[in-house]
């Protein structure tokens, strides 16, 4: 089972903003999107989520193009945060936290109720859930949306089909606890159910402890991918950013340095 892009292109006017990009999003691991700035990394994710249509290529779940399923149907098999939430409304972070609820029709209020309440106390919100997310600061308000996030493939509709979590950047906004609770919540999540993970993060330390599969954006183009020795190398990192990277095998695992 797999999300995967097939030499997906993306235009936008007359500029190619994705380049015949190919990327596999495997259950039960986490595939991590890095690169500098205007690569085209969260377009390709928008690609991956549905939300745009590709120029040219395809998308596919599990076989399907993603332009042959119902909104609904998308909404049961993954779920997505992008950067920015875009939310005006005064809701209430449970009434944001209910938004992940494709499932509903399956469960009753109290197994709706219990399921919130479980993930926001592991997202570390469940003080938050009666306050407007207007007044939460930026940290606060990613966590609601992860836990949304976690709430949208928790359900029990359709067990056997597989499911994706798309997160653009979820932990720019954390701090260092934070950031950690969010990134080890993902790796359980896709191990202990066979989620898979599609992460874009700018944090190269934080993507090579984190990530099983490893992809490196530049200018639109996908120019390296593979296992984490084989691509967070210094050749390839000091050329994608155009500045010296230095890496280091510690017994916790690869150090990146910048400086």
């Amino acid at each position: 089972m797999a999300l995967q892009a097939q030499n997906v292109t993306i235009n936008v006017g007359t500029k190619t903003i994705v380049d015949s990009a190919s990327v596999t999003v495997k259950s039960g691991s986490i595939t991590v999107l890095v690169g500098p700035n205007g690569a085209g990394k969260s377009t390709l994710l928008g690609a991956l989520s549905g939300h745009s249509t590709p120029s040219g290529g395809r998308v596919v779940i599990a076989g399907t193009d993603l332009a042959q399923l119902t909104p609904l149907q998308l909404c049961n098999q993954r779920a997505v945060m992008l950067q920015s939430d875009n939310l005006v409304f005064d809701f209430t972070v449970e009434d944001v936290i209910r938004m992940g609820l494709v499932w509903q029709f399956e469960a009753s209020e109290g197994e709706k109720s219990e399921v919130i309440k479980d993930l926001a106390s592991t997202c570390g919100i469940e003080d938050l859930l009666s306050q407007s997310i207007l007044t939460l600061s930026g940290g606060e308000k990613q966590r609601a949306h992860f836990c949304r996030c976690l709430v949208q493939i928790s359900g029990s509709h359709d067990r056997d089909t597989s499911k994706y979590l798309l997160l653009d950047e979820p932990t720019s906004s954390q701090d260092i606890a934070n950031e950690l609770r969010v990134l080890k919540l993902l790796k359980e999540t896709a191990i202990q159910r066979e989620i898979g993970v599609f992460l874009i993060v700018h944090d190269l330390n934080l993507a090579a402890h984190f990530g099983d599969i490893f992809y490196i954006m530049k200018n639109g183009r996908l120019v390296a991918d593979g296992d984490r020795d084989a691509v967070m190398t210094e050749n390839i990192l000091s050329s994608v950013y155009e500045t010296p990277v230095k890496t280091e095998l510690t017994p916790s695992g690869l150090r990146i340095h910048t400086f």
